[in-house]
Protein backbone atom coordinates (compact mmCIF):
# COMPACT_ATOMS: atom_id res chain seq x y z
CA UNK A 1 0.00 0.00 0.00
CA UNK A 2 1.30 3.40 -0.68
CA UNK A 3 1.89 5.55 2.32
CA UNK A 4 1.09 9.39 2.32
CA UNK A 5 -0.05 10.01 -1.37
CA UNK A 6 0.42 13.77 -1.30
CA UNK A 7 3.72 14.20 -0.41
CA UNK A 8 6.14 14.76 -3.74
CA UNK A 9 8.06 11.70 -3.38
CA UNK A 10 8.09 9.70 -7.02
CA UNK A 11 5.68 6.45 -6.64
CA UNK A 12 4.87 3.82 -9.10
CA UNK A 13 1.97 1.27 -9.11
CA UNK A 14 2.40 -1.88 -11.21
CA UNK A 15 -0.98 -3.83 -11.66
CA UNK A 16 -2.00 -7.37 -13.61
CA UNK A 17 -4.37 -6.72 -16.10
CA UNK A 18 -5.75 -8.89 -19.20
CA UNK A 19 -3.77 -9.26 -22.62
CA UNK A 20 -4.44 -5.21 -23.68
CA UNK A 21 -4.25 -6.21 -27.60
CA UNK A 22 -1.98 -4.38 -29.88
CA UNK A 23 -0.39 -1.85 -27.96
CA UNK A 24 0.54 0.55 -30.16
CA UNK A 25 -3.17 1.62 -30.20
CA UNK A 26 -3.10 3.21 -26.78
CA UNK A 27 -0.06 5.73 -27.75
CA UNK A 28 -1.31 8.96 -28.59
CA UNK A 29 -0.36 11.33 -30.95
CA UNK A 30 2.49 13.50 -28.82
CA UNK A 31 4.62 12.48 -26.26
CA UNK A 32 4.23 8.45 -26.70
CA UNK A 33 7.45 6.12 -26.73
CA UNK A 34 7.27 2.48 -27.51
CA UNK A 35 9.37 -1.13 -28.12
CA UNK A 36 7.97 -3.72 -29.54
CA UNK A 37 9.44 -7.09 -31.13
CA UNK A 38 7.06 -9.93 -32.30
CA UNK A 39 3.77 -9.71 -30.40
CA UNK A 40 5.62 -8.17 -27.00
CA UNK A 41 6.46 -5.07 -25.76
CA UNK A 42 6.12 -1.70 -23.98
CA UNK A 43 4.32 1.86 -24.87
CA UNK A 44 5.04 4.49 -22.71
CA UNK A 45 2.06 7.82 -22.55
CA UNK A 46 2.87 11.06 -21.42
CA UNK A 47 6.51 12.31 -19.64
CA UNK A 48 7.45 12.12 -15.75
CA UNK A 49 10.75 13.50 -16.15
CA UNK A 50 13.71 13.53 -18.65
CA UNK A 51 17.26 13.33 -18.36
CA UNK A 52 19.23 14.60 -21.04
CA UNK A 53 23.35 13.38 -21.11
CA UNK A 54 25.77 12.21 -23.94
CA UNK A 55 26.62 9.39 -22.24
CA UNK A 56 24.61 5.64 -21.02
CA UNK A 57 26.99 5.39 -18.26
CA UNK A 58 25.78 9.10 -16.53
CA UNK A 59 22.18 7.80 -17.66
CA UNK A 60 22.75 4.88 -15.51
CA UNK A 61 23.54 6.87 -12.69
CA UNK A 62 21.01 9.06 -12.98
CA UNK A 63 18.55 5.95 -13.73
CA UNK A 64 19.74 4.48 -10.53
CA UNK A 65 19.83 7.31 -8.06
CA UNK A 66 16.40 7.63 -9.27
CA UNK A 67 15.20 4.06 -8.80
CA UNK A 68 16.82 4.38 -4.79
CA UNK A 69 14.20 6.83 -4.26
CA UNK A 70 10.96 5.30 -5.80
CA UNK A 71 8.05 3.76 -3.78
CA UNK A 72 6.72 1.01 -5.93
CA UNK A 73 3.84 -0.54 -5.12
CA UNK A 74 3.44 -3.89 -7.32
CA UNK A 75 1.04 -6.78 -7.59
CA UNK A 76 3.86 -8.70 -9.71
CA UNK A 77 7.60 -8.39 -8.14
CA UNK A 78 10.47 -9.12 -9.71
CA UNK A 79 8.21 -9.35 -13.38
CA UNK A 80 11.21 -8.81 -15.61
CA UNK A 81 10.24 -5.28 -17.57
CA UNK A 82 7.33 -4.68 -15.67
CA UNK A 83 7.65 -1.37 -12.89
CA UNK A 84 8.79 1.86 -13.83
CA UNK A 85 11.00 2.25 -17.22
CA UNK A 86 13.18 4.43 -18.51
CA UNK A 87 13.20 4.74 -22.22
CA UNK A 88 16.81 5.79 -24.01
CA UNK A 89 17.76 7.05 -27.23
CA UNK A 90 21.38 8.27 -27.36
CA UNK A 91 23.16 10.66 -30.58
CA UNK A 92 25.38 8.66 -32.60
CA UNK A 93 28.58 11.18 -32.03
CA UNK A 94 27.20 13.71 -29.07
CA UNK A 95 30.44 16.03 -30.02
CA UNK A 96 29.14 16.86 -33.23
CA UNK A 97 25.26 16.73 -33.17
CA UNK A 98 22.49 18.93 -32.19
CA UNK A 99 20.71 15.50 -31.08
CA UNK A 100 21.04 15.39 -27.06
CA UNK A 101 20.78 11.95 -26.02
CA UNK A 102 17.77 11.67 -23.55
CA UNK A 103 16.36 9.32 -21.25
CA UNK A 104 12.52 9.14 -20.73
CA UNK A 105 10.29 7.94 -17.78
CA UNK A 106 6.30 7.89 -19.29
CA UNK A 107 3.80 8.89 -16.65
CA UNK A 108 1.95 5.36 -17.75
CA UNK A 109 3.86 2.29 -19.21
CA UNK A 110 1.52 -0.45 -20.42
CA UNK A 111 3.04 -3.68 -21.95
CA UNK A 112 2.77 -7.57 -22.76
CA UNK A 113 5.74 -10.01 -21.96
CA UNK A 114 5.06 -14.05 -22.35
CA UNK A 115 2.71 -15.06 -19.96
CA UNK A 116 2.28 -11.83 -17.90
CA UNK A 117 0.56 -8.22 -19.47
CA UNK A 118 0.72 -5.12 -16.52
CA UNK A 119 0.01 -1.51 -16.64
CA UNK A 120 2.55 0.83 -15.00
CA UNK A 121 1.16 4.65 -13.53
CA UNK A 122 4.19 7.03 -11.87
CA UNK A 123 3.95 10.54 -9.92
CA UNK A 124 5.09 12.75 -7.98
CA UNK A 125 2.87 12.23 -4.69
CA UNK A 126 -0.64 10.93 -5.48
CA UNK A 127 -0.99 8.61 -8.44
CA UNK A 128 -4.40 8.79 -11.29
CA UNK A 129 -5.97 5.45 -11.28
CA UNK A 130 -7.77 6.05 -14.60
CA UNK A 131 -6.71 3.73 -17.24
CA UNK A 132 -5.22 4.14 -20.57
CA UNK A 133 -7.77 3.96 -23.07
CA UNK A 134 -7.17 3.05 -26.84
CA UNK A 135 -6.88 5.93 -28.91
CA UNK A 136 -8.43 6.92 -32.93
CA UNK A 137 -6.65 5.57 -35.90
CA UNK A 138 -3.58 7.64 -36.69
CA UNK A 139 -4.09 8.96 -40.35
CA UNK A 140 -1.01 8.95 -42.64
CA UNK A 141 0.53 11.67 -44.08
CA UNK A 142 -0.52 13.25 -47.44
CA UNK A 143 1.76 15.43 -49.90
CA UNK A 144 4.75 14.20 -48.76
CA UNK A 145 7.74 15.63 -50.73
CA UNK A 146 11.19 13.77 -51.00
CA UNK A 147 14.30 16.12 -51.64
CA UNK A 148 18.21 15.16 -51.25
CA UNK A 149 19.25 15.62 -47.77
CA UNK A 150 23.18 16.79 -46.96
CA UNK A 151 24.77 14.20 -48.91
CA UNK A 152 23.51 13.80 -52.74
CA UNK A 153 24.59 10.78 -54.59
CA UNK A 154 27.64 12.96 -56.10
CA UNK A 155 28.42 13.96 -52.68
CA UNK A 156 28.36 10.35 -51.49
CA UNK A 157 30.46 9.17 -54.63
CA UNK A 158 33.23 11.90 -54.11
CA UNK A 159 33.59 11.44 -50.19
CA UNK A 160 33.84 7.22 -50.73
CA UNK A 161 36.97 7.84 -53.04
CA UNK A 162 38.47 10.57 -50.61
CA UNK A 163 38.55 7.71 -48.18
CA UNK A 164 39.37 4.85 -50.26
CA UNK A 165 42.52 6.63 -51.08
CA UNK A 166 43.74 6.31 -46.87
CA UNK A 167 42.17 2.79 -46.80
CA UNK A 168 44.35 -0.61 -46.69
CA UNK A 169 44.26 -3.96 -44.90
CA UNK A 170 46.88 -2.57 -42.65
CA UNK A 171 45.05 0.14 -41.49
CA UNK A 172 41.02 1.28 -42.52
CA UNK A 173 39.55 -2.09 -43.64
CA UNK A 174 36.01 -1.09 -43.52
CA UNK A 175 33.64 2.24 -43.63
CA UNK A 176 29.92 2.67 -43.42
CA UNK A 177 29.02 5.87 -45.18
CA UNK A 178 25.72 7.34 -44.66
CA UNK A 179 23.62 8.91 -46.76
CA UNK A 180 20.33 11.12 -46.25
CA UNK A 181 16.68 12.27 -47.83
CA UNK A 182 14.41 14.24 -46.31
CA UNK A 183 10.53 13.77 -46.33
CA UNK A 184 9.00 16.72 -45.97
CA UNK A 185 4.41 16.90 -45.34
CA UNK A 186 2.21 19.48 -45.53
CA UNK A 187 0.90 19.30 -41.62
CA UNK A 188 2.98 17.52 -38.84
CA UNK A 189 3.78 13.72 -39.39
CA UNK A 190 1.98 11.27 -36.89
CA UNK A 191 4.50 9.36 -35.78
CA UNK A 192 2.07 6.13 -34.52
CA UNK A 193 1.27 5.55 -37.92
CA UNK A 194 4.59 5.02 -39.11
CA UNK A 195 5.14 2.94 -35.97
CA UNK A 196 2.19 1.00 -36.57
CA UNK A 197 2.70 -0.12 -40.31
CA UNK A 198 6.25 -0.59 -39.12
CA UNK A 199 5.28 -3.10 -36.64
CA UNK A 200 2.25 -4.49 -38.47
CA UNK A 201 4.65 -5.67 -41.70
CA UNK A 202 7.56 -6.46 -39.97
CA UNK A 203 6.86 -8.25 -36.78
CA UNK A 204 10.07 -10.12 -36.41
CA UNK A 205 12.12 -6.79 -36.45
CA UNK A 206 12.27 -4.28 -33.34
CA UNK A 207 10.03 -1.37 -33.67
CA UNK A 208 10.80 1.73 -31.96
CA UNK A 209 10.40 4.97 -31.23
CA UNK A 210 11.64 7.46 -28.75
CA UNK A 211 11.68 11.67 -28.87
CA UNK A 212 11.19 11.02 -32.38
CA UNK A 213 14.00 8.38 -33.19
CA UNK A 214 11.76 5.75 -35.20
CA UNK A 215 12.15 2.80 -36.98
CA UNK A 216 13.08 -0.73 -37.16
CA UNK A 217 15.94 -3.24 -36.96
CA UNK A 218 17.02 -7.26 -35.76
CA UNK A 219 20.21 -5.48 -34.53
CA UNK A 220 19.53 -6.18 -30.99
CA UNK A 221 23.28 -4.49 -29.55
CA UNK A 222 22.56 -5.90 -26.00
CA UNK A 223 19.85 -7.10 -23.97
CA UNK A 224 19.81 -8.28 -20.51
CA UNK A 225 17.15 -10.48 -19.05
CA UNK A 226 18.08 -10.91 -15.33
CA UNK A 227 21.36 -12.71 -15.23
CA UNK A 228 21.32 -13.63 -18.68
CA UNK A 229 23.04 -11.19 -21.35
CA UNK A 230 22.66 -11.03 -24.98
CA UNK A 231 24.36 -9.27 -28.18
CA UNK A 232 23.77 -9.85 -32.22
CA UNK A 233 26.74 -9.61 -34.31
CA UNK A 234 26.08 -8.34 -37.42
CA UNK A 235 28.39 -8.00 -41.00
CA UNK A 236 27.55 -6.51 -43.88
CA UNK A 237 27.16 -8.71 -46.45
CA UNK A 238 27.98 -7.59 -50.21
CA UNK A 239 24.71 -5.79 -51.96
CA UNK A 240 25.28 -7.20 -55.31
CA UNK A 241 25.71 -11.07 -54.84
CA UNK A 242 22.62 -12.84 -56.47
CA UNK A 243 24.11 -16.38 -55.48
CA UNK A 244 25.18 -14.90 -52.57
CA UNK A 245 27.94 -16.85 -52.51
CA UNK A 246 29.85 -14.78 -50.17
CA UNK A 247 27.60 -15.15 -47.84
CA UNK A 248 27.35 -18.94 -47.70
CA UNK A 249 30.76 -19.49 -47.80
CA UNK A 250 31.11 -17.11 -44.65
CA UNK A 251 28.72 -19.18 -42.82
CA UNK A 252 30.68 -22.08 -43.36
CA UNK A 253 33.78 -20.30 -41.43
CA UNK A 254 35.24 -19.56 -45.11
CA UNK A 255 36.17 -16.62 -47.36
CA UNK A 256 37.13 -12.94 -46.00
CA UNK A 257 33.56 -11.79 -44.97
CA UNK A 258 34.16 -15.19 -42.35
CA UNK A 259 37.47 -13.69 -41.32
CA UNK A 260 35.92 -10.01 -41.13
CA UNK A 261 33.01 -10.92 -39.03
CA UNK A 262 34.76 -13.40 -36.72
CA UNK A 263 37.19 -10.08 -36.02
CA UNK A 264 33.95 -8.36 -34.89
CA UNK A 265 32.71 -11.18 -32.88
CA UNK A 266 35.99 -11.40 -31.15
CA UNK A 267 36.30 -7.39 -30.44
CA UNK A 268 32.49 -7.64 -29.09
CA UNK A 269 33.59 -10.29 -26.91
CA UNK A 270 36.13 -8.38 -25.22
CA UNK A 271 34.09 -5.89 -24.43
CA UNK A 272 31.77 -8.04 -22.90
CA UNK A 273 33.93 -10.66 -20.71
CA UNK A 274 34.49 -7.76 -18.29
CA UNK A 275 30.57 -8.05 -17.16
CA UNK A 276 30.25 -11.51 -17.95
CA UNK A 277 31.16 -14.64 -15.85
CA UNK A 278 31.04 -17.19 -19.31
CA UNK A 279 30.01 -16.58 -22.77
CA UNK A 280 29.27 -19.09 -25.66
CA UNK A 281 29.61 -18.26 -29.47
CA UNK A 282 28.47 -20.72 -31.95
CA UNK A 283 30.84 -22.13 -34.26
CA UNK A 284 29.53 -21.02 -36.92
CA UNK A 285 27.70 -17.46 -37.81
CA UNK A 286 23.62 -17.71 -39.39
CA UNK A 287 22.50 -15.08 -41.74
CA UNK A 288 19.75 -12.50 -41.16
CA UNK A 289 17.99 -11.78 -44.65
CA UNK A 290 16.33 -7.80 -45.24
CA UNK A 291 14.36 -5.78 -47.76
CA UNK A 292 17.86 -3.58 -47.37
CA UNK A 293 20.27 -6.15 -47.35
CA UNK A 294 21.90 -9.48 -46.14
CA UNK A 295 23.98 -10.17 -42.99
CA UNK A 296 26.13 -12.39 -41.56
CA UNK A 297 24.87 -12.95 -37.88
CA UNK A 298 26.23 -14.56 -34.73
CA UNK A 299 24.39 -14.30 -31.14
CA UNK A 300 26.79 -14.39 -28.12
CA UNK A 301 25.02 -14.58 -25.06
CA UNK A 302 27.06 -14.69 -21.48
CA UNK A 303 25.71 -14.85 -17.75
CA UNK A 304 26.25 -11.54 -16.39
CA UNK A 305 28.72 -11.06 -13.52
CA UNK A 306 26.91 -9.76 -9.99
CA UNK A 307 27.44 -6.56 -9.08
CA UNK A 308 28.46 -4.97 -12.84
CA UNK A 309 25.72 -2.68 -13.25
CA UNK A 310 22.27 -2.43 -15.43
CA UNK A 311 21.96 -2.85 -18.93
CA UNK A 312 23.30 0.93 -19.88
CA UNK A 313 26.83 -0.27 -18.71
CA UNK A 314 26.93 -2.50 -21.54
CA UNK A 315 25.30 -0.14 -23.59
CA UNK A 316 28.23 2.21 -23.17
CA UNK A 317 31.10 -0.38 -23.51
CA UNK A 318 29.33 -1.73 -26.96
CA UNK A 319 28.73 1.13 -28.72
CA UNK A 320 28.71 2.42 -30.85
CA UNK A 321 29.69 -1.16 -32.67
CA UNK A 322 31.17 -1.12 -36.07
CA UNK A 323 28.35 -2.74 -37.87
CA UNK A 324 27.35 1.32 -38.10
CA UNK A 325 30.90 2.55 -38.21
CA UNK A 326 33.57 0.50 -39.28
CA UNK A 327 36.77 -1.32 -39.08
CA UNK A 328 39.01 -0.89 -36.77
CA UNK A 329 36.26 0.92 -34.81
CA UNK A 330 38.30 3.85 -33.06
CA UNK A 331 39.72 4.89 -36.55
CA UNK A 332 36.26 4.60 -38.28
CA UNK A 333 35.34 6.75 -35.98
CA UNK A 334 37.98 9.59 -36.64
CA UNK A 335 37.63 9.10 -40.15
CA UNK A 336 33.65 9.61 -39.94
CA UNK A 337 34.25 12.90 -37.94
CA UNK A 338 35.80 14.24 -40.29
CA UNK A 339 34.70 13.49 -43.67
CA UNK A 340 31.15 12.54 -43.15
CA UNK A 341 29.30 15.90 -43.60
CA UNK A 342 26.07 15.10 -41.93
CA UNK A 343 24.51 14.91 -38.81
CA UNK A 344 23.08 11.62 -37.89
CA UNK A 345 21.53 12.42 -34.88
CA UNK A 346 20.39 9.62 -32.74
CA UNK A 347 19.90 7.45 -36.09
CA UNK A 348 22.88 5.18 -35.73
CA UNK A 349 23.08 5.27 -31.64
CA UNK A 350 21.34 3.01 -29.27
CA UNK A 351 17.84 3.20 -28.53
CA UNK A 352 16.09 1.06 -25.96
CA UNK A 353 14.70 0.79 -22.47
CA UNK A 354 15.77 -0.33 -18.68
CA UNK A 355 13.75 -1.11 -15.71
CA UNK A 356 14.10 -0.37 -12.54
CA UNK A 357 16.02 -4.41 -12.11
CA UNK A 358 18.78 -3.27 -14.80
CA UNK A 359 17.12 -5.71 -16.94
CA UNK A 360 16.66 -3.88 -20.91
CA UNK A 361 16.79 -4.21 -24.68
CA UNK A 362 19.36 -1.71 -26.87
CA UNK A 363 18.94 -1.81 -30.60
CA UNK A 364 21.74 0.24 -33.24
CA UNK A 365 21.44 0.33 -36.95
CA UNK A 366 22.74 2.27 -40.11
CA UNK A 367 19.10 3.12 -41.44
CA UNK A 368 16.03 4.83 -39.42
CA UNK A 369 14.43 7.96 -39.33
CA UNK A 370 14.12 10.84 -37.14
CA UNK A 371 11.44 13.24 -36.85
CA UNK A 372 13.23 17.08 -37.10
CA UNK A 373 12.90 18.24 -33.25
CA UNK A 374 11.42 22.06 -34.98
CA UNK A 375 9.42 21.02 -37.53
CA UNK A 376 7.12 17.91 -36.69
CA UNK A 377 6.31 17.59 -41.01
CA UNK A 378 9.86 17.02 -41.56
CA UNK A 379 11.25 13.55 -41.35
CA UNK A 380 15.31 13.28 -41.96
CA UNK A 381 15.97 9.16 -43.33
CA UNK A 382 19.17 7.97 -43.10
CA UNK A 383 20.85 4.65 -44.66
CA UNK A 384 24.49 3.64 -44.41
CA UNK A 385 26.58 1.71 -46.86
CA UNK A 386 29.60 -0.06 -46.09
CA UNK A 387 32.99 0.90 -47.95
CA UNK A 388 35.75 -1.55 -48.31
CA UNK A 389 39.44 -0.30 -49.34
CA UNK A 390 38.90 -2.00 -53.02
CA UNK A 391 35.88 -1.41 -53.77
CA UNK A 392 34.20 0.72 -56.82
CA UNK A 393 33.39 3.64 -55.96
CA UNK A 394 30.38 3.96 -58.51
CA UNK A 395 29.13 0.35 -58.20
CA UNK A 396 29.22 1.42 -54.52
CA UNK A 397 27.31 4.60 -55.48
CA UNK A 398 24.92 2.57 -57.09
CA UNK A 399 24.36 0.57 -54.92
CA UNK A 400 23.79 3.06 -52.03
CA UNK A 401 21.28 4.88 -54.38
CA UNK A 402 19.17 1.59 -54.46
CA UNK A 403 19.48 0.74 -50.80
CA UNK A 404 17.90 4.05 -50.00
CA UNK A 405 15.45 3.60 -52.30
CA UNK A 406 14.19 0.23 -50.83
CA UNK A 407 14.39 1.67 -47.72
CA UNK A 408 12.37 4.49 -49.08
CA UNK A 409 9.60 1.96 -49.75
CA UNK A 410 9.98 0.27 -46.56
CA UNK A 411 9.48 3.31 -44.56
CA UNK A 412 5.74 3.59 -45.04
CA UNK A 413 5.51 7.59 -44.82
CA UNK A 414 7.10 6.77 -48.24
CA UNK A 415 4.47 5.70 -49.87
CA UNK A 416 2.13 8.45 -50.62
CA UNK A 417 5.32 10.14 -51.87
CA UNK A 418 4.88 11.66 -55.98
CA UNK A 419 8.88 11.09 -56.35
CA UNK A 420 11.75 11.98 -55.51
CA UNK A 421 13.66 14.26 -56.25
Amino acid sequence: MILNPGSSRLRARTVSIPDPGPLENYMTPNNSVCFLHHDYGMVGLGELTRFETDSPTAADVWWEALCDDLEHETEMPGAEATGPVAFGSFAFDPDRSSSRSVMILPTTIIGRWPGYSWLTQLSWGSIDDDPPRQQSVPRPPSAITIQDGVVTADNWRHIARQVQDIMGPDSLEQIVLMRDVEAKATSPVDPRWIVETLHRQFPNAYTYLVAGSIGITSKLTVGVSKNLVSSRVLTHSPAVDENHEALLAAMQNRGPLATYHAEIVERTCERLRQFCDTLHVPDCPGAVFSEISNYLVTDVTGVHSPGQGSCLTLVDALCPPAFVTGLPLRQAQCVLAEIEHLDRGRVSGPTGWVDSLGNGQWVTDCRGGQIDGTDPSLVHIFSGHPIGYDDDADILSSEAEERLKTLLDVFPIETNSPSQS
